[in-house]
């Protein structure tokens, strides 16, 4: 019987999808994330370090950009190999094939080459998805592994779901089977964008590893619930939530985004101690866009929270605008 993963189509998943495609459409060959080799750089930067992040690495961005510029930097060895094995596998994007086991088994090594002795390899014991010391899932046994795997990329290479949301049911299918010893995460993640771009070219370089960073504890309870339910709902809304947040910023005109952006810091400059509500009532949009905007401006160094989430006060790093 040929693998099916559990799924369905829900109203929300779907007007995810048509925001999604809306915005993609908005995506200009003239903007800066189809052109500038400085912003896709920054943006790579920033996908790597998410991804390292949220799996326990200790490296500031700064030095996973020194490492990716081939510098020498202080820190943990094994952090800073992660950094280098990441930035190689991110490198062999354009060139793999999305459908091939083989070419998944080749990332894999690249990106775990030196940190664990298996790199390159499916496992040969059993293991878990864990959340900090909580189990989340137990996945596949060892023995099942090859044919769950195979399964899964025979399942995509034949079905008729659009490659947007096939990524999200692929990436939780190959979380739920865990089929290596450890770098499921990364890995995943990295293959969920190879598949995103070989829908639309450009989304390589949109940086949804930050949005899932920013959600992580999200990312883990929609694993964990999807996982439990038996069916990937939950799980794919979470990954069209995220996809939908990390292209947004480059979708909107760039001068409704300018405006966007120093109407947020000059709030915050002369108003330190106010509430994210306080900013969406300000600018006239959701709390939820607000947050958005926020979290962009800290990612991005120009906005710092200082002090308590009751009493810290709000210090804009970025020029008057």
């Amino acid at each position: 019987m040929a693998y099916e993963p559990s799924f369905e189509r829900t109203d929300v998943i779907d007007a995810l999808c048509m925001e999604i495609a809306e915005l993609v459409g908005m995506l200009s060959p003239q903007a800066p994330l189809s052109t500038s080799p400085t912003l896709r750089r920054e943006l790579r930067i920033r996908t790597i370090y998410s991804s390292l992040v949220i799996e326990g690495n200790k490296l500031d961005e700064r030095a996973v950009s020194a490492i990716i510029d081939g510098k020498r930097v202080l820190g943990d060895r094994r952090d800073i190999l992660e950094v280098e094995n990441a930035g190689a596998a991110y490198d062999l994007i354009p060139s793999l094939d999305p459908y091939s086991v083989e070419e998944l088994l080749r990332v894999h090594r690249v990106m775990m080459d030196g940190l664990v002795p298996d790199a390159g390899r499916f496992r040969s014991g059993n293991v878990g998805v864990f959340n900090g010391g909580t189990l989340i899932h137990a996945g596949s046994p060892a023995a099942c592994v090859p044919e769950v795997m195979g399964g899964l990329f025979e399942w995509l290479r034949a079905t008729r779901l659009h490659l947007l949301l096939a990524s999200c049911v692929f990436h939780f299918e190959f979380e739920f089977c865990h089929p290596f010893s450890d770098g499921n995460g990364r890995t995943g993640r990295l293959w969920h964008a190879l598949l995103l771009s070989r829908w639309r070219p450009v989304l390589a370089w949109v940086p949804i590893e930050s949005a899932i960073r920013r959600r992580q504890a999200d990312y883990y309870e929609a694993l964990a619930f999807s996982g439990a339910n038996g069916s990937c709902e939950s799980f794919v809304e979470f990954m069209l939530e995220a996809i939908r947040e990390a292209i947004l910023p480059y979708a909107r005109p760039e001068s409704a985004a300018d405006v966007e952006r120093a109407r947020a810091l000059a709030f915050f400059r002369d108003n330190t101690r106010s509430t994210v509500a306080q900013l969406a009532q300000h600018l006239g949009c959701s709390k939820r866009s607000a947050e958005r905007t926020v979290a962009q401006l800290k990612e991005e160094g120009v906005l710092e929270r200082r002090g308590s989430p009751r009493s810290g006060v709000w210090v804009v790093r970025a020029p008057r605008l």
